[in-house]
């Protein structure tokens, strides 16, 4: 096995080459994909490096931006919602990098439920669904070897675990096909989650897409879709104060 220097130094040369592959494969799966270029999840960081050669003007947004600009105006919109005071509780006494995480997984909360066509029917998931389809949140001592096995099976597409307890995430991997990659926040395994659908070229699930395409057309400033109902009221709920212009 190569240095783990050398193994990055050839993953950033070949980073332009691995992207072309992949999008002239389009039919290949995540397995496939993995299988062919297996440093991308065996090597920390190569998803990360993939990304910022990818999209060098647009990597660091998430980590920029995040804590200094959106984790407060998530948390005062989210504190008009019903559904999110359950996250909400305490708020005050939490870190800032505590209610940072809670910012995170609020999202799915505030954001709307999609409607999407599941074969000849129009189906809406649940909002537990939609919540878990973006970030997962397990207690610690969770026996990762079965819930692999179920997430395999539940979830065929890249999301975020943390686990914790109550609102304190202690440990958070980004899982994809049999594997849960380790993190070293939540805000990092978030940042890696979204990096991988591109690097990957893979489409956002559809159980949380609006989460994702959030994050995408707002924060790391990507084109990509959006629901304009939901911009146009964070536009006038949250942002008028002026210090989030988008």
């Amino acid at each position: 096995m190569w240095p783990a220097n050398q193994v990055a130094d050839y993953m950033k040369e070949t980073a332009i080459h691995r992207a072309q592959w992949i999008r002239a494969n389009g039919t290949k799966s995540i397995e496939e994909i993995t299988c062919e270029f297996p440093r991308l999840l065996d090597t920390p960081g190569m998803i990360s490096q993939d990304f910022s050669v990818l999209f060098p003007d647009h990597a660091e947004r998430l980590f920029q931006t995040w804590k200094m600009s959106f984790k407060d105006k998530i948390l005062c919109f989210a504190s008009q919602e019903k559904k999110a005071q359950e996250l909400l509780q305490n708020l005050d006494s939490l870190s800032p990098e505590v209610q940072s995480d809670v910012a995170l997984r609020l999202l799915p909360v505030i954001l709307p439920t999609p409607v999407y066509k599941k074969g000849m029917k129009m189906f809406k998931p649940s909002l537990e669904e939609n919540i878990k389809s973006f970030i997962e949140f397990k207690h610690v001592g969770t026996n990762m070897v079965e819930y692999l096995k179920e997430a395999e099976l539940t979830k065929p597409f890249p999301f975020v675990l943390g686990l914790g307890d109550d609102n304190q995430c202690h440990q958070a991997f980004v899982v994809v096909g049999k594997q849960a990659l380790h993190q070293n926040t939540l805000l990092g395994a978030v940042d890696t989650c979204f990096k991988l659908f591109y690097v990957l070229d893979i489409h956002f699930p559809k159980q949380c897409a609006p989460v994702w395409e959030f994050l995408q057309t707002v924060v790391y400033k990507l084109p990509g879709t959006e629901s304009p109902s939901v911009m146009q009221k964070m536009r006038l709920q949250f942002w008028s104060d002026g210090g989030v212009v988008f």
